[in-house]
């Protein structure tokens, strides 16, 4: 059905993103530039980022609701409220990012955002985790 494919597909863009970005380029960033440098190209990088989640999770919800809506088996509600919760949390990661821009990161506000941050992404990359395991071995048409 075209409705979960367009939801593995947003949100396989979007995992791999997530751990790309946590595992091989942050890491990567921090190992080879001075904290200040490194900091300044995050800055950079990050709206593309969210960039990816917020165009990721909407084709998975927008995938989601339709799996869900032509499906006949109420399961796949589940892919959607899933695929709503990971968009939601990424919009408001995306206006931390905003908020967080206009901060100086030596600040404890920044510390506490960059730290809600971090762990709203681990959630999302979980909710992801679910989705796919929710849409592989329990919700099937």
């Amino acid at each position: 059905m075209v409705g979960r494919f367009l939801w593995r597909i947003g949100s396989g863009i979007w995992l791999g993103t997530i751990i790309f970005f946590s595992l091989v380029v942050a890491p990567a960033i921090f190992l080879e530039l001075p904290m200040v440098d490194a900091g300044r190209l995050l800055v950079r990088i990050f709206p593309a980022y969210y960039g990816i989640g917020l165009w990721g999770g909407g084709l998975a919800l927008i995938g989601s609701l339709l799996a869900a809506w032509y499906a006949s088996s109420r399961k796949n509600w589940l892919l959607f409220i899933e695929a709503l919760l990971a968009w939601i949390l990424v919009v408001y990661a995306n206006r931390l990012l905003g908020i967080m821009n206009h901060l100086n990161s030596a600040s404890s506000r920044f510390a506490h955002l960059h730290g809600e941050s971090v762990m709203i992404n681990t959630v999302i990359g979980i909710l992801l985790i679910v989705g796919f395991i929710l849409e592989t071995w329990i919700i099937r048409d």
